[in-house]
């Protein structure tokens, strides 16, 4: 797959996935530009409203947010976007001096998050003599009489 999957399954509304771009570009950039206060109702209203029917309705044509996301972006690039975005928001509420110098440390930690989560999924591929492949180390305890 390349950075965006292009893909629309069979069920799904497309004017239903076009809102849903919208509200995933549209509500994080509004938070620059309103308050802590004003923003948490548009976000409420923007992800919450959606997401609820997504989930309450069940219709496969109508699908959340989470797996809109899943189906055509990679994590990476979404763990990335993510944080970035959280980072930078933060930062502008809290009003640091430079909010996107923390969003970009902040959208290498999902990056790091996602490269590191996705590399443990799988046994080691070259295990030391302590762990033969396919095998779990126990985890070491720290034990204290009393």
């Amino acid at each position: 797959m390349g950075l965006i999957n292009t893909e629309v399954p069979d069920p799904w509304n497309r004017a239903w996935l076009v809102m849903w771009f919208v509200v995933l570009v549209g509500v994080p950039a509004s938070a620059f530009f309103l308050s802590f206060g004003a923003w948490s109702v548009v976000a409420s209203v923007a992800f919450g409203v959606p997401e609820g029917i997504s989930l309450l309705s069940r219709r496969d044509s109508l699908p959340p947010l989470t797996q809109t996301i899943r189906h055509f972006l990679p994590s990476w690039f979404a763990f990335t976007y993510i944080y970035l975005m959280l980072g930078s928001i933060g930062a502008t509420w809290l009003q640091f001096p430079n909010p996107f110098k923390l969003g970009a440390l902040m959208g290498m930690l999902g990056w790091l998050t996602d490269h590191f989560t996705v590399t443990y999924r799988e046994p080691d591929p070259m295990p030391g003599p302590a762990a033969p492949a396919g095998e779990a180390l126990p985890i070491p305890t720290i034990t204290r009489s009393l």
